[in-house]
């Protein structure tokens, strides 16, 4: 794979973030979208647990631990929250995880530790997420279903994130019906999954204070190098056709997929990864062919 560094930047306009970043559909790191926030001074493990840690909450485990084609992950276990921060504060290895995590219903006062930047319109205010994940722990190459645009904003430790937009899905295996690649990149095994040299993406370390802006259809692979969480804010695409297209997959898309999965499980798992090959087979041979035409 090829990948380069993402653009950085201190201070951006409005008007210079959706010409330069938003509408190209192109990923930066923004150093001060949370300068004003409370939430990077107040919220520490040891505030978070004093806070909510006797919430109980859902731990998912390795994703490749759950069936590869299978969008729904089931959680391994359940635990008080403080007990799961005490396992990122003692920087455990594992693969236990948190994600989408709307903590904000449950202590609706940690809302008012930050504020959504007016830096773009029609953020999803109602929906603002916790990722959290222990050392060691991954997240599979993916876009997001509802093609909304994210702003991750890294709190605690590191967390490498590599990026490639919807012109490299040809060659990163995307499963049928879902927004999910078949190929796992902690352990990238090219032999298998040879079209996956040709891709051309972004890869950065996100620090502490440091937010990823990932436009609507990026995809993502995310793995915790340290245990850490991050808060993800939400804002619809500036495309109709991104917005009715996240709409159709949330609600046609994915029921469909769910309903094949329940009643044709590995008949329909078979077929969506020889799909995924198939469709990355065929794109190496066209390549191929206009390199001997050459």
């Amino acid at each position: 794979m090829q990948l380069q560094p993402i653009d950085i930047v201190e201070d951006i306009s409005k008007e210079d973030f959706l010409k330069l970043y938003q509408r190209p559909c192109k990923p930066v790191v923004l150093k001060n979208f949370s300068k004003d926030w409370a939430a990077k001074e107040k919220w520490t493990y040891e505030n978070l647990s004093k806070i909510a840690g006797h919430h109980k909450v859902k731990l998912h485990g390795k994703w490749l631990d759950n069936s590869p084609t299978v969008i729904e992950m089931p959680p391994v276990k359940e635990v008080p929250f403080s007990e799961y921060l005490d396992m990122l504060k003692n920087d455990e290895h594992s693969d236990l995880r948190i994600f989408l995590f709307n903590l904000f219903k449950l202590e609706p006062s940690l809302k008012n530790d930050f504020s959504f930047p007016k830096i773009t319109d029609h953020f999803l205010e109602d929906f603002p997420y916790l990722f959290f994940g222990c050392a060691g722990s991954d997240v599979r190459l993916h876009y997001d279903i509802d093609l909304s645009h994210v702003f991750i904003t890294q709190f605690g430790g590191t967390k490498r994130i590599t990026l490639f937009d919807q012109s490299q899905t040809k060659y990163l295996y995307r499963l049928p019906f879902t927004t999910h690649s078949a190929a796992d990149l902690n352990e990238i095994d090219y032999e298998k999954y040879p079209a996956l040299d040709y891709a051309q993406g972004y890869q950065h370390d996100l620090k502490p204070g440091e937010t990823l802006f990932m436009p609507s259809g990026i995809w993502h692979y995310i793995q915790y190098l340290d245990g850490s969480f991050s808060l993800s804010l939400r804002a619809l695409s500036d495309s109709n056709i991104n917005r009715v297209k996240g709409a159709y997959n949330v609600f046609v898309i994915r029921k469909l997929d769910e309903f094949l999965n329940k009643f044709y499980k590995n008949q329909w798992s078979d077929y969506k990864l020889k799909k995924a090959m198939e469709n990355a087979r065929e794109i190496l041979e066209d390549r191929e062919r206009v390199r001997e035409n050459n």
